[in-house]
């Protein structure tokens, strides 16, 4: 299959994976249970997809195992990510967990300024392509899930120095910024590197 129709293919399927899953649970209201279920789901594939499309660019070679452990960890970290609710709640109860007066802390988009620094002094100082690709998929989910949850609450930024909310993103927009997060972490794991690191080495 030719490179770029695969690619317009994912991208297809990302963009049908974000509107269908806001979709069916707008439409699923009830129960409860069912439609955060559903929410969480399309946190998840989202994430997947997105990891799929980078490790997938034809420009990062990797082995099989370490290809399916990078999009387990971009999966289950998407999912993963809407558990501080229960942590901030301090109750199992989805309806404690669901209405808290406050913005839980895994929701801060501090943390994704966090790892994407994090991913430059890698890239900068380190020649392991594992563990940048380790944080890259971290930065993938942590990016992905936020992005979508502005739609309802915006972007939230905490420091000890400032403590905004940004008002809710568009729509279109977060379509948009997702479609984006796969080619600016292959862009950044390619064209950032040092001249002497630009080459990826196969993993055996």
């Amino acid at each position: 299959m030719n490179l770029n129709f695969a690619l317009l293919l994912k991208h297809v399927i990302l963009c049908l994976a974000c509107i269908g899953g806001d979709k069916l649970g707008e439409f699923v209201q009830k129960p409860a249970l069912l439609r955060a279920c559903i929410d969480n789901a399309t946190h998840a594939l989202i994430g997947c997809i997105v990891s799929v499309i980078v490790l997938n660019s034809g420009k990062i070679h990797v082995t099989k195992q370490d290809y399916w452990m990078f999009l387990f960890e971009a999966t289950i970290v998407s999912s993963c990510i809407d558990l501080d609710h229960f942590i901030e709640a301090r109750s199992f109860s989805l309806k404690d967990a669901t209405h808290l007066d406050h913005r839980p802390f895994l929701h801060n988009s501090a943390l994704c300024l966090f790892i994407l620094g994090l991913l430059f002094a890698i890239i900068r100082f380190d020649g392991s392509v594992k563990l940048r690709l380790f944080i890259a998929m971290a930065f993938v989910a942590f990016s992905t899930h936020h992005i979508r949850d502005a739609t309802r609450r915006g972007i939230w930024i905490k420091t000890p120095i400032f403590n905004k909310s940004s008002p809710a993103l568009p729509y279109v927009a977060y379509i948009a910024f997702v479609n984006f997060v796969p080619h600016a972490i292959i862009y950044l794991l390619q064209v950032a590197t040092p001249a002497s690191k630009t080459k990826f080495v196969e993993l055996v």
